[in-house]
């Protein structure tokens, strides 16, 4: 089997963010959508905050898969 994740950013008209797709063999197989961190003021901040959740959630998911 083959797992890999791919982070995309969402459109601003969508509320921002980033979006994570999870892959097995190519097929996505879950994911969600990461939009700026609330409560954190610089906008930069906010969505770099989204980023590192949505990466975080996407090696915990890898490191599932090889149990």
């Amino acid at each position: 089997m083959d797992y890999s994740y791919e982070i995309t950013p969402r459109a601003a008209h969508l509320g921002g963010g980033w979006r994570l797709r999870l892959l097995e063999n190519g097929e996505e197989v879950g994911g969600g959508v990461f939009p700026p961190v609330e409560g954190i003021e610089d906008a930069g901040e906010a969505l770099q905050a989204a980023f590192l959740d949505a990466e975080e959630t996407a090696y915990d998911w890898l490191d599932s898969r090889e149990a």
